[in-house]
């Protein structure tokens, strides 16, 4: 058994620890019986709203394989996508999604550092959009989430906005490299360093018309929530998901548990408690959200990863 196996292996442990802690600390039953009043229209709407964000992240992702020459149809990218849900939420394997969408994208380029760039620069331009979101949703509304909270997400924001200046500008970049010591010592680090440089292949034309999507599709994502809330009749304001959203999909980017199981309910508990959510009722939307946000995509991405299989064997024979 090799090191990523265990680590997999630690992943589904922490999870079922943390699942079996918010179930011992909440009424279960309380539980299931929001989860069957749960409004299937409001779930359904939830479910589409899901795979249309599919679909708006696959043309994110065009716009910037276009602009380093990889064209690729968008009903490619988003069947590549939903492979990659398949792989990173349900399959308890070593390879991510991220890491298959690389393997599949590759057969579109002849240089692998093109897809892999690709994969970094989106998956930070969607952060940075969804927490664009947010500060908006404060400054014009503060005051309908803890302070604690108001405070974190400016300094995500502020600490994003900081980051993205550095990744664009070679100039200042090289600079700070030369003069500043620290600086240069965590550039050097091999993931760090390659995400500036990753996003200095890209124009700016490319780059904010990606930001551009990403906050269109982070507003289809929040609906999405606020569906789900519906459906279980959470008294959360949209201004409310438009905050909160953002900092529990930060929280899922720690890599401790199996598709942010455990780990996501525990979140949705602390932050939407903050604002007078049941607990029963706000592990319940984190379950939903699991559900539709995850299941319902990777089986999907199953379909479609399948069928893909049989049409390269029909090929292969003919």
């Amino acid at each position: 058994m090799n090191r990523k196996q265990l680590f997999n292996i630690l992943k589904i442990v922490i999870s079922l620890v943390l699942l079996a802690f918010i179930f011992y600390s909440i009424d279960t039953q309380a539980l299931i019986e929001v989860l069957k009043a749960a409004d299937p229209a409001w779930l359904v709407a939830a479910t589409v709203v899901m795979f249309i964000t599919v679909v708006v992240r696959a043309w994110r992702w065009q716009i910037l394989l276009t602009s380093i020459g990889v064209p690729v149809p968008i009903g490619e990218l988003t069947a590549i996508y939903l492979i990659g849900f398949l792989f990173n939420n349900l399959l308890p394997s070593g390879l991510g999604g991220d890491a298959i969408r690389g393997i599949e994208i590759n057969r579109y380029s002849e240089r692998i550092s093109d897809t892999i760039t690709s994969l970094v620069v989106e998956r930070f331009l969607g952060l940075f959009a969804l927490q664009t979101i947010a500060l908006i949703a404060l400054v014009t509304n503060w005051g309908t989430v803890p302070n604690a909270v108001g405070y974190f997400t400016i300094a995500i924001f502020f600490g994003g906005l900081v980051g993205g200046a550095l990744l664009i500008n070679r100039s200042l970049y090289l600079k700070l490299r030369q003069q500043v010591g620290p600086f240069r010592w965590l550039t050097e680090k091999k993931a760090i360093g390659n995400m500036f440089e990753s996003f200095q292949r890209y124009p700016l034309p490319a780059l904010g018309g990606a930001y551009l999507v990403s906050v269109l599709f982070n507003l289809i994502h929040i609906a999405m929530y606020m569906f789900i809330g519906f459906a279980v009749r959470a008294p959360v304001s949209p201004v409310q998901y438009a905050i909160i959203v953002p900092i529990t999909s930060l929280v899922l980017l720690i890599p401790i548990s199996f598709a942010g199981l455990g780990l996501r309910e525990n979140a949705f508990q602390q932050l939407y408690g903050q604002i007078g959510v049941l607990p029963e009722v706000a592990v319940a939307m984190s379950l939903l959200v699991y559900v539709i946000g995850n299941v319902c995509t990777g089986i999907v991405g199953g379909v479609v990863y399948l069928m893909r299989g049989a049409r390269n064997v029909v090929s292969e024979n003919r």
